[in-house]
């Protein structure tokens, strides 16, 4: 497959194996409170020169459907100011039951089917773990 999902199938064999995310309190079915871990995210996408704008409009198309979907939390997209054509996509998700179901959705396999085109480099997935309020 390409490298969007090579890099991103790397990092999610990273967070698999050791974890991250910020814990929440979810009720569950017996009434009694359980932590859960959501996934919380920056990925660092350069685009090839020349193709700033066409990575730029991209990543613009995946913001607010991916703000609709209900595992999401969070989905904003940023530009390195010094740095033209290098985005940073904040991303959180309730669990990685939630992260499956973006990386499943129409216009993410889209995406990623023209990310090599795009791409300077693999696409950098980095896992936070929230340490404050």
């Amino acid at each position: 497959m390409n490298t969007l999902i090579r890099s991103m199938g790397l990092s999610l064999l990273v967070l698999l194996i050791g974890g991250c995310g910020s814990q929440h309190p979810t009720l569950s079915s017996d009434g009694t409170t359980a932590m859960q871990k959501s996934l919380i995210s920056i990925a660092v996408l350069k685009a090839k020169p020349g193709k700033q704008q066409a990575l730029k409009q991209g990543l613009l198309a995946l913001v607010e459907p991916t703000r609709t979907e209900p595992g999401n939390l969070d989905y904003v997209l940023f530009e390195l100011r010094d740095e033209p054509g290098t985005f940073y996509m904040r991303e959180a998700f309730k669990d990685q039951a939630a992260l499956d179901v973006h990386f499943a959705t129409p216009y993410f396999k889209q995406f990623a089917a023209t990310a090599d085109s795009l791409l300077k480099e693999p696409l950098q997935l980095i896992f936070l773990e929230q340490v404050s309020n």
